[in-house]
């Protein structure tokens, strides 16, 4: 006989731990491609929302970097610089919530893991800056964050250090929420699907 009970259906999946570690097991932890469109995906927003307030803000002052391309440093504008962290925060919401997704499992993780990609391409075209010349940080080049350039100079102030400290962990909070609600798609198609599967019973 075949019966519906989607009360203790939803409790298999819902269940979390015990009725889906065999699952979470093989298909769950870091996953690397993941991370990687997630990073990509927040560079990609992170790009356009720079770009439209840069074209429609007027006299706004949105300061991504406080060291120029010349290397000069720039005075902190508070605004500016506030606007430009919510703008990282949003965009790793997004990246964050692209890894979740594509990953299944361990959203949280995988947004991370998107936001650290991020930071060790930041620091690798920092460090190809000061070695093989200015040119060659494309994340200077292009206005997209450039944290570990903002600490070189003798007139770094604190501001500038502060502020890319901050916009920092904007990214890898931003990175985990956006993790977790992508994750969080996969539980409600999980339940639903367990909805709709009935529980067979052989009677003897």
């Amino acid at each position: 006989m075949v019966t519906h009970d989607t009360d203790t259906n939803r409790k298999l999946i819902r269940g979390a731990g015990t009725d889906l570690s065999g699952v979470r097991a093989r298909f769950g932890g870091i996953d690397t491609p993941a991370a990687l469109a997630g990073m990509f995906t927040a560079l990609g927003v992170l790009v356009f929302l720079g770009a439209l307030i840069v074209a429609g803000a007027g006299g706004l002052e949105y300061q991504l970097n406080v060291i120029d391309i010349e290397g000069n440093a720039q005075e902190v504008a508070f605004a500016g610089a506030a606007i430009a962290i919510f703008v990282v925060f949003a965009s790793f919401i997004v990246g964050g919530w692209a890894a979740g997704r594509m990953a299944r499992y361990d959203g949280g993780w995988n947004g991370l893991a998107a936001a650290t990609w991020m930071l060790f391409l930041v620091a690798v075209f920092a460090v190809l800056g000061v070695y093989a010349g200015a040119e060659y940080n494309a994340f200077q080049q292009a206005g997209l964050p450039d944290w570990f350039s903002q600490l070189r100079g003798d007139d770094v102030t604190v501001g500038a250090v502060l502020a890319g400290v901050v916009a920092i962990i904007a990214m890898f909070g931003g990175a985990y929420i956006g993790g977790r609600l992508g994750e969080a798609y996969h539980a409600k198609v999980d339940a639903a699907v367990a909805d709709a599967q009935p529980i067979v019973e052989v009677q003897r």
